[in-house]
């Protein structure tokens, strides 16, 4: 039987269609596996960023840190007083937030405080950063005496004009040049000596001295109290920092 002729063409055309279906396959495929890597780039920042600059707009930076421009607000629930040694994994769902204008949130343990600087995304002040945005002197704007009209804190005799917590930043006045109000007086603060008792439980400081305590309390550079236990809870605020940009 003769053999039939096949153009060239004819015997190429199947093989051609072949590779190219190859080759769109393998660009589908690779389309799959690999997106775009500046696409995901940008998502990955776009999920990041979540404040401009090096702070977020209601802290302060000082040096290598962020720090509350303002006793700490909580918003939520607040979990244990006690976690105990099942601390870090705080029950606290509250979030502290930094506000102007009001009562700063108070009667909440270390263990509250730490848990609702979490949940914001920051951390409750170490000593060290606590300190630091303070300034180096007894007091904020240099080693005078702090007139008690200056801060909320008792006078040098004992009494006091102050016989509640004031607003958040209504003493304009109290602030360090960076611009932390009420560091000094109004509530304590909580804060975080990064160590922990023989127990195993967390050391809790207090920092700043409050509107009925003494002015000898309300220094930058005294050293922190440590006379209360993690789950104590009084007339002591929060104040939460965050690593700068």
């Amino acid at each position: 039987m003769p053999r039939m002729y096949q153009s060239p063409a004819a015997v190429c055309y199947p093989a051609r269609m072949l590779a190219l279906l190859l080759l769109a396959c393998a660009a589908d495929d690779a389309d799959t596996a690999a997106p775009d890597p500046v696409d995901t780039a940008d998502t990955a920042d776009t999920a990041t960023d979540t404040w401009a600059g090096p702070c977020p707009p209601d802290m302060v930076q000082v040096g290598a840190f962020c720090i509350g421009a303002y006793e700490a607000t909580l918003e939520g629930a607040l979990g244990f007083t006690d976690d105990g040694l099942i601390w870090p994994s705080s029950t606290t769902t509250a979030v502290a937030t930094s506000i102007a204008g009001v009562i700063p949130t108070v009667d909440l343990s270390w263990y509250q405080a730490s848990g609702a600087c979490s949940s914001a995304g920051r951390h409750l002040c170490t000593v060290t950063e606590w300190q630091a945005a303070c300034g180096a002197s007894s007091l904020p704007w240099g080693e005078e005496p702090a007139p008690e009209t200056v801060c909320a804190i008792p006078a040098p005799d004992g009494t006091s004009e102050w016989d509640l917590l004031q607003p958040t930043g209504s003493l304009p006045d109290c602030r360090t040049p960076a611009g932390v109000f009420d560091q000094i007086g109004n509530a304590w603060e909580w804060a975080d000596p990064e160590t922990s008792g023989e127990d195993g439980l967390p050391l809790a400081a207090k920092m700043g001295g409050a509107y009925y305590a003494g002015q000898g309390n309300a220094t930058c550079t005294v050293g922190p109290f440590l006379d209360h236990p993690p789950d104590f809870s009084g007339t002591i605020a929060t104040r939460c920092c965050v690593d700068a940009r």
